[in-house]
């Protein structure tokens, strides 16, 4: 498909985009070690030069009386740091807004102290906000404006009022959360005020100036802000000539996973209700809804829905994601896999892109190809062997990568085969056409043992041998327990449910210590099978690491029959049944459990038998992903690039 509509300018109130690719104000932003810091101002000018065409920066508080991260707009340093980031977006077309945020019963003030709110009826987390005077308000609404003054001071080209996710101007719009009988609750021109006064004053103080956009979105909550209710918001202030875009989504918190999707969400998921809601704007439309390819944005523009698209993890994955593309480049576009893994060691980051929050360090643009090429062999054709390859390749070695299997992707091919996980494998494909586009030598097939590596004679060996399920039932929270029967035949593992294709008998239980999305993937495998499963886990709830348990729980319902066994451990595996103990409770307390299969999934074992036959002989060698340390695919692409990227 010719990318025409993609590229054209817009003009939304004052300002002209050069494009319809958009960042929306997104979360992560909190793993910054400093927000407006060095790396975080790095993050966004990267994507600036890969030529997005508007970043809407992270939502932060207006006012000290709802925290959302440390960093606040009501602060006196917002327009120099401003200024900073500003100075180094302006070289490249970009545009950037400011997204001007309170929580309201979400989220308490910055002093720990209740937050300020239309009513005191608790919010989504729990919290019980106070019910705010004439005064408050008035407060309030000021400091949206003064946010928005200070975004014009700092250089900005425009501010988003965010009225959307359940945040406190939907909570002024909402029947349920707004029982105010005041001239601020009761009627729909009452509940409206305080988003009309924010926009008011935001358009008398900075209007011709700087764009106003607004967020809205409708609530997967029965009872909550529907489509209908968003249309009649968004024809009020249009009447009124108040907004210059219109930015709609999905949403609020309960529902995560809507107002965030996964890959279990597919391309567009949004637009159903999101692009009803824009249908009736009279002002530019940007539209949000994981996004991955210009092609796609390309054709929801066509087909009339959007005039502007959000691609956010997108260009996490690839800042250079709109330069590629515009030059003919598009496969060589690192893909998004949808995994929301943004968080390493306590800092930002991206399970596919090892420079994501560290671009002033780690961008590409920083590889100078070597003038001393050495030949590095990488053991291992998974994840982190693979990125490893690529880096190396990049930096101008010569290559070799030996896998034993016939297929590159390690543990990812096991992954991809799970249900409603099919794009983690795109990031095999990517790195496979790289390594193939690099030049690197690739022997599939190939079982090294050490002294193959040592005839060899690479330079540097990088060992990437992966790691393989332990099945010896050992529970980590309750490492003194023996779990007697695992050696029979119907004790299998995760790999075992998702590549062979038998039957699984009538009923499963499923041990997960691990608590991320390989236990669920199971049950579901099980689950469409006709298999009655039994989740044992010594967590507290089910899959509880992995933010997509809800939209699996739900398909779980439709699925067939399960029970979670909470805090309980695995005491015995018998031939038709397992017996299993309150993680607290005495040695008599025992249930059994039906089971015709039962499957270990507990952290997996580490094959580093080539590292430490090797490390005292050969003088380069470094062992990297799961051979290191069994973790997520993040951690195995991260320590891959790190290493080969460290070679002299």
């Amino acid at each position: 498909m010719p990318l025409t509509k993609i590229f054209e300018p817009l003009q939304v109130g004052p300002v002209e985009l050069p494009n319809r690719v958009v960042r929306t104000a997104h979360g992560g932003i909190e793993a910054f070690q400093q927000i407006m810091g060095d790396d975080y101002i790095a993050y966004h000018a990267a994507r600036a030069k890969g030529g997005c065409g508007l970043t809407i920066l992270g939502a932060c508080s207006v006012h000290p009386s709802s925290r959302l991260y440390e960093y606040g707009l009501f602060r006196d340093n917002v327009v120099a740091d401003y200024q900073r980031l500003m100075a180094k977006v302006r070289p490249h077309p970009m545009k950037v807004f400011a997204q001007l945020w309170h929580g309201g019963n979400l989220y308490n003030a910055y002093d720990g102290g209740p937050s300020w709110g239309v009513s005191d009826i608790p919010g989504m987390m729990g919290n019980v906000p106070l019910r705010m005077t004439e005064e408050m308000i008035r407060e309030l609404i000021d400091a949206y404006v003064q946010c928005a003054i200070r975004a014009r001071d700092g250089g900005l080209h425009g501010v988003e009022i965010h009225a959307a996710h359940g945040y406190l101007p939907q909570q002024f719009l909402s029947p349920y959360l707004n029982d105010r009988t005041d001239q601020w609750g009761g009627s729909f021109e009452n509940r409206i005020r305080f988003l009309k006064e924010v926009l008011r004053g935001v358009r008398k103080a900075i209007g011709g100036e700087l764009a106003i956009s607004m967020r809205l979105a409708s609530s997967d909550m029965p009872g909550g802000l529907d489509v209908e209710q968003n249309q009649q918001v968004l024809r009020s202030v249009q009447q009124e000539g108040l907004i210059d875009m219109v930015n709609v989504s999905r949403g609020d918190y309960y529902r995560m996973d809507t107002m965030v999707g996964a890959m279990q969400n597919p391309t567009g998921y949004e637009v159903p209700t999101s692009g009803v809601i824009a249908s009736v704007a009279n002002v530019p439309r940007l539209l949000a809804g994981r996004f991955r390819t210009l092609d796609d944005a390309e054709q929801l523009i066509r087909d009339g829905e959007a005039d502007l698209v959000s691609m956010v993890r997108a260009h996490i994955a690839d800042p250079d994601l709109v330069n590629k593309t515009r030059e003919g480049r598009g496969l060589e576009v690192r893909p998004c896999i949808g995994c929301n893994q943004q968080h390493r060691g306590g800092r930002f980051g991206c399970a596919v892109n090892p420079a994501a929050g560290a671009e002033d360090r780690l961008s590409e643009d920083f590889i100078v190809k070597t003038t001393a090429p050495k030949k590095v062999l990488v053991v291992g054709g998974g994840p982190a062997g693979m990125e490893a390859a690529r880096t190396a390749a990049n930096k101008g070695h010569k290559v070799v990568l030996c896998e034993a299997s016939p297929a590159l992707g390690g543990m990812i091919n096991v992954a991809r085969r799970a249900p409603q996980s099919a794009n983690i494998g795109d990031i095999v494909v990517w790195l496979e056409q790289e390594i193939y586009r690099l030049g690197v030598e690739v022997r599939l097939n190939t079982y090294v043992d050490a002294a193959d590596i040592e005839a060899e004679g690479a330079d540097h060996v990088i060992i990437a041998t992966g790691s393989m399920p332990r099945m010896d039932g050992q529970q980590y929270t309750y490492p003194t327990q023996q779990v007697n029967g695992v050696e029979q035949p119907h004790v299998v593992s995760s790999i075992d449910v998702m590549m062979e294709p038998r039957k699984w008998g009538k009923t499963a239980v499923v041990l997960d210590t691990v608590g991320d999305y390989e236990g669920l993937a199971v049950m579901e495998e099980l689950l469409t099978k006709g298999v009655k499963v039994t989740y044992v886990t010594p967590a507290t709830a089910l899959a509880e690491k992995s933010e997509r348990h809800w939209p699996a729980y739900e398909r779980f319902l439709q699925l067939g029959e399960f029970d979670v066994k909470a805090r309980h451990h695995l005491v015995e595996v018998k031939k038709d049944q397992v017996l299993i103990r309150p993680h607290l409770g005495a040695q008599q307390q025992l249930t059994a459990i039906p089971a015709d299969t039962v499957v270990l999934i507990t952290p997996n074992q580490p094959l580093r038998e080539l590292y430490e036959e090797l490390k005292d002989k050969v003088a380069n060698i470094n062992l990297v992903g799961d051979a290191r340390q069994p973790r997520s695919l993040l951690h195995a692409i991260w320590e891959g690039h790190g290493i080969a990227r460290a070679i002299a």
